[in-house]
């Protein structure tokens, strides 16, 4: 299976979300779809969307489905953050895949307005947080929306209390978006990416649930 990764597919981008690489990775469970349950008032930002700090890990099932939702390929990806480094006197943290620097997942630093990436040359917002049900932002080509603040998910480690993020792009035709959710103090807990056939059948082709987490 392609890696997908979640920072940002526009630059390579899923830390952000949404690189097309061809490693080979990158969720069964209570599937929430974006817009549900609804708040339109922020919660209190007690802990970062995406815990940033060396030696955080998380390990992820990635799922390739048909348009009848049976899984035909699985792959177990560990997506750790390895070291940190300065830029431009900020601290900004690097990924692995599997023990492997990927190049096209940029390095992330926590601000506070949520997390960013970086893109070579300039920072880009990829989960803002705190959120408003509503909130738009662009992640480079993409348009992120917030769906949802408190959708509960359930994967193979845990249930989880997730903000939904809806991403529409036009790099693939294909593609009609993605819905990620992550929950604070955690991180990611589920991406799907929805694609469409020539017919016009929406259905979800790659699904990534959380396994295991280590985070502090």
């Amino acid at each position: 299976m392609r890696q997908r990764t979640f920072w940002c597919e526009a630059s390579g981008l899923g830390l952000f979300l949404v690189s097309c690489t061809v490693t080979p990775i990158l969720f069964s469970l209570l599937l929430c779809g974006c817009g549900n349950d609804d708040k339109s008032t922020n919660p209190t930002p007690v802990k970062q969307i995406w815990p940033l700090q060396v030696g955080n890990q998380w390990t992820y099932e990635d799922q390739r489905l048909d348009t009848a939702g049976n899984v035909l390929q699985l792959d177990t990806t560990i997506w750790q953050v390895e070291k940190d480094t300065m830029i431009q006197g900020e601290t900004w943290y690097i990924f692995t895949i599997n023990g492997v620097r990927d190049p096209e997942v940029p390095p992330g630093t926590e601000r506070s307005d949520g997390v960013w990436g970086w893109d070579g040359s300039s920072a880009f917002l990829a989960w803002k947080y705190p959120a408003a049900v509503g909130d738009t932002f662009m992640i480079m080509t993409d348009t992120a929306t917030v769906e949802s603040l408190d959708d509960t998910v359930t994967v193979p480690s845990g249930t989880f209390v997730c903000l939904c993020y809806k991403w529409v792009g036009t790099r693939d035709p294909d593609r009609d978006y993605q819905c990620h959710y992550m929950s604070p103090g955690t991180g990611r807990v589920l991406s799907e990416e929805y694609f469409r056939t020539t017919g016009g059948f929406v259905y979800v082709l790659f699904r990534y649930l959380l396994i295991s987490y280590s985070v502090h």
